[in-house]
C-alpha cells in the first residue's frame, strides 16, 4: 500500500515526553508501540507556545474510522494516565499512535495484521 502520509507535530515539550516513552518500548513487536516508534521518529517538533491545531498529548479528538460507521471522541493520553479518565485514547493503541500530531482533515493510513485501516480527524479541542 503506497498512501501519502500527512506530515506529524509535536510540542518540545510532548517530543521529550514521547522519546522517553519510546524508549520503554525498545524491542516490542506490538501494533501500537511499533506504530508510535514510526510517529515519533517522523514529527517536527515545533515550540509549545506554538498555537497550531494538531492532536497532542491530552487533546480531546473526533476522529472517523474510515474502516467502521460511526466517529469517536476521546482524550489522547499517556498509558499511564488511562485508569482514571473515561473516553480516552492511549498513545500504545494504534489508533493513538496514528492520530499523533495530526491535523484537522487528515488522514492517516496504516496497517494492522495485514489489513488497512485509516482514521480522519474531524476536530480537536485542547
Amino acid at each position: 500500500m503506497s498512501t501519502r502520509m500527512p506530515p506529524v507535530f509535536a510540542s518540545s515539550d510532548d517530543h521529550q515526553v514521547l522519546v522517553a516513552l519510546q524508549r520503554t518500548l525498545e524491542g516490542s513487536t506490538s501494533p501500537g508501540p511499533v506504530l508510535l516508534a514510526a510517529e515519533i521518529a517522523r514529527l517536527a517538533v515545533v515550540d509549545p507556545k506554538t498555537q497550531a491545531p494538531f492532536v497532542k498529548i491530552g487533546s480531546r479528538v473526533t476522529y472517523r474510522d474510515l474502516q467502521r460507521p460511526g466517529m469517536r471522541t476521546g482524550r489522547l493520553l499517556m498509558p499511564v494516565d488511562i485508569q482514571s479518565q473515561e473516553d480516552c485514547i492511549s498513545l500504545m493503541a494504534p489508533v493513538g499512535a496514528a492520530l499523533l500530531g495530526l491535523s484537522v482533515d487528515d488522514v492517516f493510513t496504516w496497517e494492522i495484521h495485514g489489513k488497512p485501516r485509516s482514521v480522519k480527524v474531524l476536530e480537536i479541542r485542547g
